[in-house]
């Protein structure tokens, strides 16, 4: 079957819009390519507008709607013809950031009300891990791991993933091996890290603190470990201890998730 025939729609990154035609006949288009009758595709569009959080809006112009407007119309757009698959290609990218996660929740609740499958291709992966019920990440055309958010962020299976999604440290085979866990590299994420006296059951690394940075609810900071940079994402309500500081870090067993591909 050529696309053309397939049941999928798209909304795109820059929406796409016809500028010169009402807010209804952009969201009717498709129906009327399929040769819809004029006063079902009418109603197709003022019912798809509604679900969309835009009742009344029919006979508006591009022009005269914000950007998280446009990009809902868009959306109503492909709705309408009741694709199969959604296809959404950075849908979010060009809204500023609350509205991008005021959109991230509609189109959630949207895509469960529907029943049908979104493919929402991002490179933000916050939007990846909060959005997903399961994650390609792709590097060079090929699929580096499929999972579940949680197995994404949580057991990455190379230092591709480790590094792209969200913020890790990928330990070296040497500082493996220091902490008697012989792997080929080991992925640990910032905020399971803790500074301060180790406990029995907790691995723990020395190190001299290099730089921190406050960032609102965290502090960053990067520890030199034997020559081995670990940052350490620590509550803001925690004392950061200063540049040049010896200090000891400590971390769960658990949260060190080894890896066999370097």
């Amino acid at each position: 079957m050529p696309p053309y025939r397939r049941s999928v729609n798209t909304v795109f990154q820059d929406y796409a819009l016809f500028p010169h035609l009402s807010i209804l006949d952009n969201v009717a288009y498709g129906l009327m390519v399929k040769g819809v009758g004029k006063e079902e595709r009418r109603k197709a569009a003022e019912d798809a507008l509604a679900m969309v959080k835009l009742p009344g809006y029919g006979q508006r112009r591009p022009g005269q709607l914000s950007g998280g407007q446009r990009q809902r119309v868009a959306l109503a757009r492909a709705l309408v013809n009741k694709p199969k698959v959604l296809l959404l290609d950075e849908p979010l990218g060009a809204l500023d950031l609350k509205l991008r996660e005021q959109m991230q929740e509609e189109l959630k609740s949207l895509q469960k009300s529907l029943g049908i499958t979104f493919v929402f291709v991002t490179h933000d992966q916050g939007e990846a891990l909060s959005m997903a019920d399961r994650i390609a990440v792709f590097n060079d055309g090929k699929i580096q791991q499929l999972g579940t958010p949680e197995d994404i962020y949580k057991r990455p299976q190379t230092r591709f993933v480790a590094d792209f999604v969200g913020s890790s440290n990928v330990l070296s085979s040497a500082t493996c091996a220091k902490l008697g866990v012989p792997a080929a590299a080991a992925s640990l994420r910032p905020e399971a890290i803790a500074i301060g006296t180790s406990w029995a059951e907790q691995l723990s690394l020395p190190g001299t603190v290099t730089a921190r940075s406050f960032l609102g609810a965290t502090n960053r900071v990067s520890v030199d470990c034997d020559g081995e940079k670990i940052i350490v994402a620590s509550p803001a309500a925690m004392p950061v201890p200063d540049i040049g500081a010896h200090v000891q870090l400590a971390f769960a067993r658990n949260d060190l998730h080894l890896m066999e591909i370097a």
